[in-house]
């Protein structure tokens, strides 16, 4: 019989995906952009290292950025020095929040996408801000590129978990899901439920229960052959 005539068949049956995939997904896509981000960060921090003294200690960086009317002509408010300052601190403080929002995610607590929806709004807007500080005071092409691509990176986190929060309002998890029940046994391991106690303990019954079987085998045998005699 082909799998037209028969509706029932494996081939026809419909996959349906599990509740709250797209949010599980999104939590694996901050988890992952999380960790990455750290490490860059981390990276950047140690490799700055490698710049010469003059690089490192040029005093325009002091100089140059945005003023308020009580400043002095070369003492801005922010500067480019602390611009690069708070990119980095902000963006390992961005990273460790991805990841973890992206385990909250994963594991479909009601509040994860709404803390989702904050963090990476606040990144998109701060990222279009040194995008602006870039354009001015900076005027750098390359610091503006740069400063849009990441801000753009997430305004597409944003969207995501935009669309997670949607779907955890549509379908909400249950309220004790994180609850087990009173019998749950927790297991040993991923491959074995009990300890090794345990299972030493009813493979000894096993091999028991066996023998007492043998046993009584045996006993009739040697009945038979005492008959006979």
């Amino acid at each position: 019989m082909s799998s037209l005539e028969n509706p029932d068949s494996p081939t026809n049956a419909t996959a349906v995906s599990p509740p709250r995939a797209f949010t599980q997904g999104v939590g694996t896509v901050f988890q992952f952009t999380g960790i990455m981000l750290f490490l860059l960060m981390l990276c950047t921090c140690f490799l700055s290292g490698l710049l010469s003294r003059e690089v490192a200690g040029d005093p325009r960086r002091l100089t140059i950025g945005w003023h308020l009317p009580s400043d002095a002509p070369h003492a801005p408010t922010y500067s480019y020095a602390k611009a690069i300052t708070v990119s980095v601190t902000l963006s390992v403080f961005f990273g460790i929040a991805l990841t973890g929002i992206g385990l909250g995610l994963q594991a479909q607590r009601r509040d994860a996408p709404k803390f989702g929806i904050i963090v990476t709004g606040f990144a998109s807007a701060f990222w279009l801000m040194q995008a602006g500080f870039a354009i001015h005071p900076m005027r750098s092409i390359l610091l503006t590129l740069i400063a849009l691509a990441i801000a753009m990176f997430y305004v597409g986190l944003l969207a995501l978990a935009i669309g997670a929060y949607r779907e955890m309002r549509a379908t909400p998890p249950p309220m004790d899901q994180e609850i087990l029940p009173m019998d749950f046994n927790v297991p040993y391991s991923h491959m074995h439920q009990d300890p090794p106690e345990v299972r030493l303990a009813a493979e000894l019954k096993q091999r028991r229960e066996k023998l007492a079987i043998q046993q009584k085998e045996l006993e009739k045998l040697e009945d038979r052959i005492n008959r006979k005699h």
